[in-house]
């Protein structure tokens, strides 16, 4: 079994993973999406037998608040709900500059800024050895030369990382800053509890000048402009295989950041990377899906994690780009019908461009890719 289940997120992520033998299921959460989402995570959560209500790992890309909210939400009461995680990834405050690692216990608890900054207080709360444990309490952070870092959780679960790199890292670290200064918090420093800490600034929204019915060819054709947000750029992005079927999970990460850790996967010798799975970067903006990055991949099965709201995702530039670089006979996923991707449904366009649309029944059901019953090209 290797399934993955994008659950309404709202315009945020989080990603249910479940693999192994059906008489012993593991499970990896990714993100949580923002806080107003925790409800219907807490919801599945109560569902599984008390038993069984354990996460192999609890992974939070960045601090951006549609990925880390409902994860403070799970991590305030995973004790009173019976949630025990064997691993927490997520990077700190310290992490940011090299060598950084998580405080021994003697030492003062070290916090980031903002959502951050609870969640640091939170994983301690939670079991401070847990935190990046499998690499001594050290950053997730891709090495400029030799191989990507593979992680093995219980179960058999690969997990190479793809991003970040220390580059994205260190052009964090002043916003960081900035961002403590702004709200009275110095960095590195345990303090008490604050309820602005958690407010977030909505970044400048992005226009979306599609209008009418989309021509994927005019919108492909656009040129392109990388994301330049330091904390997507943060983001942890991994490549999960089991069972002999592999995913992408992007993150917000930035296009070019993983296309070159794509180069330097063993056995990809500038072919097309085979996977049967890819989480769209930053839910589809434009900014992080290049024709490069399409084109690196072969890749069926093309997901989105959004409603829209906020910044108006997926974005169509990006969408156009898997359609006409992706090489045909995709599908694409949504967790949410919105007026943003309803065009993809057209009869029309699936027939002449190769591919499929799936939506959900309603905005709470999500979207599920069960990957041990579909193949790769």
């Amino acid at each position: 079994m290797f399934r993955i289940d994008l659950l309404p997120a709202e315009y945020g992520d989080a990603i249910w993973i479940e693999y192994g033998e059906r008489r012993r299921i593991h499970r990896l959460l990714i993100d949580c999406g923002t806080a107003a989402v925790y409800p219907r995570i807490r919801e599945r959560i109560l569902a599984l037998p008390e038993g069984q209500r354990h996460f192999e790992l609890l992974l939070v890309t960045h601090v951006d608040l549609d990925h880390i909210g409902g994860a403070l939400a799970l991590l305030r009461e995973s004790a009173s709900l019976g949630v025990s995680f064997g691993e927490i990834w997520f990077n700190g405050y310290m992490h940011l500059s090299p060598g950084g690692v998580v405080p021994a216990a003697t030492d003062d608890d070290t916090l980031g800024p903002l959502q951050g900054e609870e969640l640091s207080d939170l994983i301690v709360a939670n079991g401070r050895q847990r935190w990046n444990a499998l690499l001594q309490g050290g950053a997730l952070v891709v090495p400029d030369a030799g191989p990507l870092p593979l992680f093995t959780l219980p179960g058999g679960m690969r997990l190479t990382l793809l991003s970040p790199r220390q580059e994205q890292l260190d052009a964090l670290r002043p916003v960081w800053d900035a961002a403590c200064r702004k709200a009275g918090i110095v960095p590195g420093v345990a303090a008490d509890d604050d309820g602005r800490r958690l407010e977030e600034v909505d970044a400048e929204q992005e226009s979306d000048d599609l209008l009418g019915d989309p021509d994927p060819e005019q919108l492909a054709a656009r040129p392109y402009k990388a994301d330049r947000a330091r904390p997507n750029g943060s983001s942890i992005a991994l490549l999960a295989e089991y069972g002999g079927r592999r995913a992408l999970l992007t993150g917000d990460a930035f296009a070019e950041v993983l296309l070159a850790s794509l180069a330097r996967l063993p056995g990809n010798a500038g072919d097309r990377c085979a996977v049967d799975a890819c989480k769209l970067s930053h839910h589809g903006s434009r900014g992080n899906t290049s024709s490069e990055l399409v084109r690196a991949l072969q890749c069926r099965n093309w997901l989105v994690s959004s409603n829209g709201k906020q910044f108006r995702h997926p974005d169509g530039e990006a969408i156009a780009r898997v359609l006409r670089d992706g090489g045909g006979d995709v599908r694409l996923h949504f967790n949410y019908r919105s007026e943003f991707n309803e065009m993809w449904s057209s009869t029309a366009l699936q027939r002449r461009y190769r591919y499929a649309a799936s939506y959900p029944a309603s905005d709470a059901a999500g979207v599920r890719l069960d990957l041990s019953r579909r193949r790769a090209r």
